[in-house]
């Protein structure tokens, strides 16, 4: 039995306790519960088998949302959940997505990275499941940062930028799993105006994480908002370029060792400014890359070598 596999059992038994126990017993057990788990979430970031972490990763939702519905206002479970879906939506089931996604169907071979993988009409049912899971997250995280009955996603623009304002170093996670959900939700949805209207939402949400911690994650949120830049022209006016900083930014932390931040940057930029040279040299130097370099990001970065791969191949 793996270590995620014991983690899974116990959070398993945790969950059947917390919704049979009486309601004086119910909340510490579940702040002990929720602290357990955002600290045993290193075992399933740490894991170097892409396969045993697949496996694994619809369990760890189902348990997130059985200890959710015990306790549906605890901020921690709202957290992680926005986590864990955000995680799966783009780790592996925008993966099975592009794997299963050729580009004679996509009816545009010169640019067909993104009329394939991210048309908006997407027939592709894991595609169609990534969309899903992010909205899930998105929602999760919205819950995650908002106070008493009024959501977040409701307050018109200036309250929710100070809304926003008023968070703190602790809540860096939670910031930026809600933006990550948001904006890849977006970027599922091209022709959604609607959807596209929240763009501004999102930027200030990953411009807090940066404010408050610009190394999170060996800087995601920069390389986040490269994505953001690149694959939206109406926020850049049709220059890309723009985006470029943030990516460069991006690959500098950790060493240059997390791998991620290097496929979203031939993914998003090198896509949108036709630079085929840096889309390969990128993607090549990312699957000749040790994961191990990292260990307390391995998945990551086997899960970056594996993307890498697919997009060369398509």
């Amino acid at each position: 039995m793996t270590n995620l596999h014991r983690i899974f059992y116990g959070l398993f038994l945790a969950s059947c306790f917390l919704l049979l126990s009486a309601c004086s017993l119910r909340k510490p057990a579940t702040a002990i519960t929720a602290d357990t788990l955002t600290r045993g979430m290193a075992a399933v970031e740490t894991e170097e088998d892409v396969f045993v972490a697949e496996e694994s990763a619809l369990s760890l939702i189902k348990i997130l949302d059985v200890l959710h519905y015990g306790d549906p206002k605890n901020e921690k479970f709202l957290g992680l959940l926005a986590k864990a879906y955000g995680n799966y939506a783009f780790g592996f089931a925008e993966l099975e997505g592009m794997k299963n996604c050729h580009p004679s169907e996509s009816g545009d071979p010169v640019n067909s990275l993104d009329s394939c993988f991210r048309r908006n009409d997407i027939s592709n049912t894991w595609q169609t499941r990534a969309k899903n899971f992010y909205a899930k997250g998105r929602d999760f995280g919205i819950s995650a940062l908002s106070s008493g009955k009024k959501s977040i996603a409701d307050l018109p623009l200036p309250e929710f930028e100070k809304h926003i304002k008023k968070f703190g170093k602790k809540d860096v996670p939670n910031l930026f799993w809600t933006a990550f959900n948001w904006g890849s939700f977006i970027n599922m949805s091209r022709e959604d105006i609607i959807a596209a209207a929240d763009l501004p939402r999102v930027q200030l949400i990953v411009d807090r994480v940066i404010d408050l911690q610009p190394d999170f994650q060996c800087g995601i949120a920069y390389a986040f908002k490269g994505a953001l830049l690149a694959g939206n022209p109406f926020l850049t006016g049709s220059k890309p370029e723009t985006a470029k900083p943030y990516f460069e930014t991006a690959s500098a932390f950790c060493n240059g060792g997390y791998l991620m931040t290097k496929v979203m940057y031939a993914e998003w930029f090198a896509c949108a400014t036709g630079d085929n040279k840096l889309f390969h040299d990128i993607l090549s130097d990312v699957i000749g890359a040790d994961a191990s370099i990292l260990p307390e990001h391995r998945l990551a970065n086997e899960l970056a070598k594996e993307r890498a791969a697919v997009l060369l191949k398509k």
